[in-house]
C-alpha cells in the first residue's frame, strides 16, 4: 500500500522521538507511540500495542550498540532474562488477545501515571555497580524478573523496561545505566515474539512499525549518548508531567466510553 509522504514524515518523527527516550531511559519508547497512536491517530489500543512492539525491537538494536560500547550492560544475566521474558511474552501475547481494548487502555493509563511517579520521586545511582557474582539464587530472580517483563510487555505494547530497571537496581544492585542497557538488550526478542504472535490475529501493523522503527533508531543513538553525558533531571520531571497528562486523558476516555455503555 502506498503512503504519502505526510504520513511517512510524521511516523520517522514520531519514531524519532519514542527512540530518544528510549535510548535516554533504557525503555521501549511504547510508553510515547502508544498513547499517540491511540488518541491522536483512532488506531484501537491492541493495533497500537502491537505495532509499538515492532518499533521498540528497532530502537532497543540501536540503544543496545550504545551502552554495549560503554561496557553498561550485564550480558550473563541477559540471557536468563531473555529466556523468562520469552515465556512472558508467549504468555502476555495470549491474555492481549482476550482483554478488551478499553480494559487495556484503562490499564496503560494506570501504567503511566505510576511511571510518572516514579520518575518525580525515584533518583537513580550515579555511580556504576559491579554485577552480582552469578548463583542459583540470582538465577531464579533473573528468570522471574524476564518473565513479569515479558508479560508486561506483551500486553500493554510497551518494552518492559519500566518494570525491569527498577527491579534491577532495587533487587540485584545495578547502577542505573548498567540497567538501562540490559533492559535494552532484553526488550527486543520478547518484543519481537509479541510483535510476531499479535500478527496472526491481525494486530500489528508491520510497515507502519518499521517506519517508527526507522525513526526510533535515529532517536535511540542520540538518547543514549544524552544518558551519558547531561543530567537527565529536568528531563524526567517535564516528561513526567507529559505522561500524568496523557495518562489522565486516556483512563477519562475509557470512563466515559464505560459510562456511555
Amino acid at each position: 500500500m502506498n503512503i504519502t509522504r505526510t504520513t511517512l514524515v510524521r511516523d520517522l518523527a514520531l519514531g524519532v522521538a519514542a527512540g530518544l527516550i528510549s535510548g535516554f531511559f533504557g525503555v521501549g519508547g511504547g510508553i510515547v507511540v502508544v498513547p499517540i497512536l491511540v488518541i491522536a491517530l483512532h488506531i484501537a489500543q491492541k493495533r497500537a500495542q502491537a505495532t509499538s512492539l515492532v518499533m521498540i525491537s528497532c530502537g532497543g538494536i540501536a540503544g543496545v550498540i550504545s551502552y554495549a560500547l560503554a561496557n553498561s550492560i550485564a550480558w550473563l544475566p541477559s540471557l536468563f532474562i531473555v529466556i523468562g521474558s520469552l515465556t512472558g511474552a508467549w504468555i502476555g501475547a495470549h491474555f492481549v488477545q482476550k482483554l478488551p481494548d478499553r480494559k487495556l487502555q484503562m490499564a496503560f493509563g494506570v501504567l503511566l501515571i505510576l511511571i510518572a511517579l516514579r520518575m518525580l520521586f525515584f533518583s537513580p545511582a550515579a555511580s556504576a555497580s559491579e554485577v552480582p557474582t552469578l548463583t542459583a539464587l540470582l538465577i531464579i530472580g533473573y528468570l522471574a524478573s524476564g518473565l513479569a517483563m515479558g508479560v508486561f510487555s506483551a500486553m500493554l505494547g510497551v518494552g518492559g523496561g519500566i518494570l525491569l530497571i527498577p527491579i534491577l537496581i532495587f533487587f540485584f544492585g545495578f547502577s542505573q545505566l548498567l540497567a538501562s542497557g540490559t533492559s535494552l538488550l532484553v526488550m527486543i526478542p520478547a518484543a519481537l515474539l509479541g510483535a510476531t504472535r499479535l500478527t496472526r490475529a491481525g494486530l500489528t501493523n508491520w510497515p507502519m512499525g518499521l517506519r517508527l522503527g526507522a525513526g526510533a533508531i535515529c532517536g535511540a543513538f542520540a538518547g543514549a549518548m544524552l544518558a551519558f553525558r547531561v543530567s537527565g533531571s529536568v528531563l524526567q520531571i517535564g516528561f513526567a508531567l507529559l505522561l500524568i497528562a496523557v495518562s489522565t486523558q486516556m483512563i477519562w476516555r475509557s470512563v466515559r466510553h464505560d459510562a456511555e455503555n
